[in-house]
């Protein structure tokens, strides 16, 4: 089985960090400094982000139909241009409000192409600037399953499968 991280950043949702089976990728690479002028606490944390491949999501320099499964954690930060940085953000990551569509869409569109046939995509959300039904209307297939979590059950994992949208999908007899 080959999985892809598409978002790796540094691995916080994984607890093996470095799984044999897994490529992490990101676009950002190196250590962040994460203090800000905005910060309320004027905190200051470095994170390393060190990705298999380094490359944004909508041009992963993967054939297609390369991997069984792909986990997604886009950033679900949108935001003005010319706004300051925050920490979160710098974590994170962020879109901007005048493109966040259109670049979440090609970059489902692009990670499609490289899941397998029958392959599984995890998508993880939060609906801290856009409601996960703005977000599933992108996506070319249905979800399959998925779950709320978090404080306020703002975050969501969410299943998708690939399949010939043109099979019949009777149901399996066990």
């Amino acid at each position: 089985m080959k999985i892809l991280d598409a978002t790796a950043g540094y691995k916080e949702i994984w607890f093996q960090k470095n799984h044999p089976l897994v490529t992490f990728m990101d676009i950002r690479n190196g250590k962040i400094d994460t203090k800000t002028e905005n910060t309320k606490f004027k905190n200051r944390r470095r994170i390393e982000i060190n990705p298999d491949v380094v490359s944004s999501w909508d041009r992963a320099p993967f054939p297609d139909n390369s991997f069984d499964m792909i986990v997604f954690d886009p950033p679900h930060i949108i935001r003005k241009k010319d706004r300051v940085t925050s920490t979160m953000e710098y974590k994170y990551g962020w879109l901007y409000e005048d493109n966040w569509k259109q670049i979440l869409k090609s970059g489902i569109d692009k990670l499609f192409k490289i899941l397998k046939p029958e392959g599984v995509f995890v998508l993880k959300w939060s609906e801290c600037n856009k409601k996960i039904d703005e977000i599933i209307s992108l996506f070319p297939y249905p979800p399959l399953f998925g779950t709320r979590s978090g404080k306020n059950n703002t975050n969501l994992w969410i299943v998708f499968l690939k399949y010939d949208v043109n099979m019949k999908l009777d149901k399996i007899q066990t």
